[in-house]
């Protein structure tokens, strides 16, 4: 049994050949440069994996020419055909995956992480769906006709980001192609082992229009066409196209029988383009290989890509002090939402999150966000403010889709809890788009989120996981306190490089005003840094402890301090804004004067930021008598005197500092 089934071939017509637009040269080219990659890499040429298109090759070309400029394509792990078939330089492509220097993603992205003006690749199934729907959000607000086009396999079909994009797709009714080539197989898996039900009403069921042809089909260009104009006319539609796969999944893993491929192979398009017309095939064929081998004797000798730059994530850089004097009357999330209402101000913007918009057509009430942070921006900003589906890892990636389409986005996860559903978008997609491809891509897009316990909301609404979220390469993590302004820190977000920023905001710290610290003795100082760090210092004695804590404990270490004096306990606090990428120089020279460190972290300890800190002090041998770290290593239970014991508080960091310091 055909593991397609919508497959239709007319033997010996010359209709079926000639009256299509197909343009068979280019079909040819494209087999032929996939064919020249196999050859390379048997020679020990070509480093890593490549998954070839042949079988493939007139999906793309069907529908290249009913694009225009301006339009996106979204590809995947097998998309040189799409990248050759809308444009892109085969002579830079055959470089990039020879690893040089001059390639397509100067020799970084290899087969599978292509870009260019109108194209974008990743190897991770589904990966870049959101992103082509938030692509497309920004066209329909812009009021251009431009779409985005996303391709994806048959295995994708088992991804569950694919399904949260289409649902995106249809809710905002937003010019998305998803175009879904059905080869049969997901690897070595048949199509037929992991489908069950009809696709149709799959993709139905999203309200999303369906249509499909097939490679074989006479209609595959008028489908094609049709499919692209529907989605130009400004709403998603999902084009299934069946197709073979001729080669192996990549290289030479293959388990089909070979009477099956075989079969497949009389039936290629191509294969009967040469049957019917085989001095033009020859013709376009002998033209390929001249090109091609034209094109490697070129490339054969440009230089290698030999290094990457490193990551800094903990740095020594020196900074001046300045007193700190911004106490206002106004509480953090106001001060959070006036940054995010400015922020907004500039029209090519937009924020997106569960339950941030003030009223819906459904619901007349007011509500503005869980914490009220975004209470009436969606009023003022209609259409740029947005509430979406509970779907943590498209509402990023939908932001880092409007991002690429030149929009500053900001997306809000209702608990910080639940940005672990999106972090395979901001492991796999934010922080490698910006260097992955041979240059720098901007990504102007903010994901914010309230962290911490303290307000009795159990297990899963109170846990501070930043830490998994930390030292991601290209994404800068910020964490609010009290004592700076949260207005200076969106302007500095927005006047800094445009890169990905995750900004931790306390829960507690929403109801507090801003520098709310009076006590005797004791002054507030702020680096000269984009993004300060803080120090607490006594003016009239030589402190005896340095504490780091950053985020909320900030307020809950400061609550402690007056208590502290009283038991000859005279801290100097370092409290960064910025804690990846993190300056150690503040806390270093603190360490010098006391030699005594304590580091108070509201989450685990295990793999955070204070078994990094410390790493560096033993690296780079920084004197230091005693270590004390207070932290929380159990799960949050929801009862109030049951959390305090676990949290970090001002008692319990009173009664562990104190005696740390006199043992």
């Amino acid at each position: 049994m055909a593991p397609v089934e919508s497959c239709e071939f007319k033997p010996g017509s010359r209709h079926y050949l000639v009256e299509r637009c197909m343009d068979f040269s280019k079909a040819i080219f494209i087999r032929e440069f996939e064919t020249m990659l196999l050859a390379l890499f048997a020679q020990g040429k070509l480093n890593g994996t490549v998954h070839t298109c042949v079988g493939q090759e007139t999906i793309p070309l069907a529908i290249a020419p009913f694009t225009i400029k301006g339009d996106m394509v979204f590809s995947n792990h097998r998309g040189h055909g799409h990248f050759l078939a809308f444009g892109g330089s085969s002579k830079f492509l055959l470089a990039e995956v020879l690893g040089k220097k001059c390639g397509v993603s100067g020799g970084i992205g290899g087969s599978q992480h292509l870009y260019a003006d109108n194209f974008i690749s990743n190897g991770i199934q589904a990966g870049l769906t959101p992103a082509a729907v938030g692509y497309a959000y920004v066209n329909k607000l812009k009021e251009n006709k431009n779409i985005s086009l996303v391709f994806v396999g048959d295995g994708t079909l088992g991804e569950g980001l694919l399904y949260e994009s289409l649902n995106m797709a249809a809710i905002y009714e937003v010019p998305v192609l998803f175009v879904l080539e059905n080869n049969g197989y997901a690897q070595s898996t048949p199509f037929a082992m992991i489908k069950r039900g009809e696709l149709r009403q799959r993709i139905e069921g999203f309200g999303v229009s369906y249509v499909n042809t097939s490679i074989w089909s006479d209609d595959l260009e008028s489908v094609a066409e049709e499919a692209v104009n529907a989605c130009r006319s400004g709403k998603p539609v999902f084009l299934e196209i069946g197709c073979y796969r001729l080669n192996s999944h990549s290289k030479g893993d293959d388990n089909r029988a070979p009477a099956e491929i075989k079969m497949y192979h009389e039936k290629d398009p191509i294969h009967r383009f040469e049957l019917e017309f085989p001095v033009d095939a020859e013709a376009f064929r002998t033209e390929a290989k001249i090109r091609l081998t034209a094109e490697l004797e070129e490339v054969d000798l440009a230089e290698d890509l030999k290094s990457m730059p490193r990551h800094e994530y903990i740095y020594y850089q020196p900074v001046k002090w300045s007193a700190l004097q911004d106490s206002q009357p106004h509480r953090i999330n106001k001060l959070i939402n006036l940054s995010l209402s400015r922020l907004l101000d500039n029209p090519a913007s937009l924020m997106l999150g569960e339950d941030i918009m003030d009223t819906t057509p459904y619901t007349p009430g007011m509500y503005g966000g869980a914490f009220k942070v975004s209470a009436g921006l969606s009023s003022r900003f209609p259409g740029r403010v947005i509430n979406t589906p509970i779907a943590e890892a498209s509402v990023v990636g939908f932001a880092l889709g409007a991002a690429l389409n030149g929009y500053r986005a900001v997306s809000e996860i209702m608990f910080g809890d639940f940005l672990s559903l999106g972090f395979d978008q901001l492991l796999q997609q934010v922080s490698k788009i910006p260097e992955m491809y041979g240059r720098k891509i901007s990504l102007p897009m903010i994901i914010r989120t309230p962290m911490g316990g303290r307000r009795g909301y159990g297990p899963t609404h109170s846990q501070n996981i930043e830490k998994h979220f930390m030292f991601l390469p290209n994404i800068r993590m910020l964490a609010l306190n009290t004592f700076v302004n949260p207005v200076k820190i969106f302007e500095c977000i927005e006047s800094a490089e445009d890169q990905p920023v995750i900004l931790i905001e306390d829960k507690i710290g929403y109801t507090r005003q801003l520098f709310d610290f009076h006590i005797r003795g004791y002054k507030v100082f702020q680096s000269d840094e984009e993004f300060p760090t803080l120090i607490f210092r006594p003016e009239a004695i030589r402190p005896n402890v340095t504490i780091f804590c950053y985020g909320g404990m900030a307020d809950e270490v400061t609550a402690a301090l007056e208590e502290m004096l009283v038991e000859d306990v005279y801290p100097e606090i370092i409290c960064p804004v910025s804690l990846s990428p993190l300056n150690i120089y503040p806390l270093t020279e603190s360490i010098r004067s006391t030699d005594r460190l304590c580091i108070v972290e509201e989450g685990s300890k295990f793999g955070a930021i204070s078994s990094e800190i410390l790493a560096y002090i033993l690296t780079h041998k920084i004197q230091l008598d005693k270590v004390f770290r207070w932290s929380n290593e159990s799960i949050i239970p929801c009862s109030r005197k049951g959390e305090q014991t676990v949290i970090p508080n001002r008692n319990n960091i009173l009664s562990k500092i104190v005696k740390f310091v006199h043992d």
